[in-house]
């Protein structure tokens, strides 16, 4: 800088942009900055992580600096400090596509082998039920519906199972589902009690959904709403007609009914203006009927698992990272157990780490070294991920565990009731809210509000029915009566 400053001072032609003022070297009258990592750090911090700098973009942060500075590799220098920055990492989001290409599930070789499984809740109390459990083939796309009461537990289910779907089909070897692991082992379990076996089968458990079970719920819901909108407690009468047009409706995926996938045939016609004159086809040629079906059906759902693919991978981006390397992770909160209840989400952290690859598990997901503090489980997929930039010796943001007493914070299991309560001048609707899937799982009753603005995922807008009038007015979904008992709840 001495030798720019005295060329400067000798007018030299080669250096006609700097100039010396009070004895500070100026470059188009920006101050020029010596090449001292602590002082660039210094200004760095200052105009990127404080208050004024708000934490700026890239080229945000280059505007107001090269506003007042200048130094050799300035832009390189305020470019790596932006990316390696800590809080910018965890507290933006990613405006790229998500990261992992679709990975579709294997489409299964024999019906009924592979199902998956879901449930429709809080619909309106009919016949003491207000669940509908959806069990689908995946791959004739068959379904049973089955009425399931609020209170329903991994026992309730895997009976309804028994009678509903396993005298019909047998056993699966794998399901679909994307209720949490203690739930679904509790149902395999109470499935082998109730075949009289201690048997433990080797069966695949899939903690995630392909798809079918949400449209499949839309589907349902769709035609009970259209037939019950003026009487929406009468659902459970007409759940078998809805079971039976879903299986008799044209699936574009699959190119044929899922009646037709089962059974080889279509169903019945319900009304027949030509008597059946043909002769009935030999037990040969139905089964040769039912090779071709199958192999058309599975040709079917091949072409448009495929097409799905392409379209699906064009939004997104191919990301992958190799063991060792340290990346942070982006939690689900409203899914995952054992993260705190985080009231604040709007300005919560979006991303919590570093923590290191241990391991990659299948083509899309990664094992991390969490702390031992973390009760959840450590294999995320590659979309919930991106890399950490910077050293080690980062400041660490923990996961938002709960650590308290009393135990881990579970999010929002089951809608089983509602009130309004009057506190102080104003009347405040609540729902009782079962919390995790365990039989001892906590029950309480929370502000509406709190529940809808914490877990947003949790469906309560148009399942909810908040009726009142008085102090309190009690809607048990069990029982349309208002009760009477009710004690006064005030603030």
């Amino acid at each position: 800088m001495l030798q720019i400053m005295e060329a400067c001072q000798q007018q030299q032609e080669a250096y006609k942009l700097f100039t010396v003022r009070d004895e500070l070297l100026l470059w188009k009258d920006k101050l020029v900055i010596p090449n001292n990592k602590e002082l660039i750090e210094k200004i760095l911090q200052e105009f990127h992580a404080s208050h004024i700098g708000g934490h700026g973009g890239i080229n945000k942060t280059i505007a107001r600096i090269q506003a007042q500075f200048y130094w050799k590799r300035m832009r390189e220098d305020i470019k790596d400090y932006v990316q390696q920055c800590t809080i910018c990492q965890q507290a933006k989001t990613v405006t790229s596509n998500p990261a992992g290409l679709l990975q579709p599930l294997p489409i299964p070789s024999q019906v009924w082998e592979d199902i998956a499984m879901d449930f429709i809740t809080g619909l309106p109390n009919s016949g003491g039920f207000s669940v509908i459990m959806v069990v689908i083939d995946r791959l004739t796309k068959y379904s049973h519906f089955i009425a399931q009461k609020a209170d329903y537990s991994s026992k309730s289910v895997a009976e309804a199972f028994m009678l509903n779907v396993a005298k019909l089909h047998g056993i699966p070897k794998s399901i679909v589902s994307d209720r949490d692991k203690v739930f679904t082992s509790g149902f395999w379990q109470q499935l082998f009690k109730l075949q009289g076996t201690s048997l433990a089968m080797s069966t695949a458990y899939h903690p995630q959904t392909d798809g079918q079970s949400e449209i499949l719920n839309k589907c349902v819901e769709m035609y009970l709403r259209c037939f019950t909108f003026q009487h929406p407690k009468q659902w459970f009468k007409i759940l078998a007609m809805a079971e039976y047009w879903y299986n008799t409706s044209f699936h574009i995926s699959a190119g044929m009914t899922p009646f037709r996938a089962l059974y080889g045939r279509d169903p019945p016609a319900i009304v027949r203006y030509i008597p059946q004159s043909q002769d009935v086809p030999t037990v040969t040629e139905q089964l040769l009927q039912r090779d071709v079906i199958m192999k058309q059906l599975k040709e079917n759902l091949l072409r448009a698992q495929q097409l799905m693919k392409h379209h699906a991978d064009k939004k997104r981006t191919h990301v992958e990272f190799k063991v060792g390397d340290t990346v942070l992770v982006k939690l689900q909160p409203y899914r995952q157990h054992s993260t705190a209840l985080r009231k604040n989400q709007k300005l919560s952290m979006r991303y919590f780490g570093p923590f290191k690859i241990l391991a990659k598990i299948g083509a899309v997901a990664y094992k991390l070294e969490l702390p031992s503090t973390a009760k959840i489980h450590p294999v995320f997929h590659v979309a919930q991920l991106k890399p950490f930039k910077g050293s080690d010796h980062e400041p660490y943001i923990p996961l938002p565990l709960t650590t308290s007493d009393i135990g881990p914070t579970f999010h929002p299991y089951k809608l089983l009731d509602t009130r309004m309560v009057k506190q102080g001048p104003s009347r405040v609707p609540q729902v009782l809210i079962q919390w995790g899937s365990d039989d001892d799982a906590d029950v309480k009753w929370e502000d509406f509000e709190e529940i809808k603005d914490n877990y947003p995922t949790f469906n309560l807008e148009d399942k909810v029915e908040f009726k009142g009038g008085g102090i309190v007015r009690k809607v048990n979904m069990d029982n349309d009566q208002e009760n009477d008992d009710s004690a006064i709840v005030t603030s």
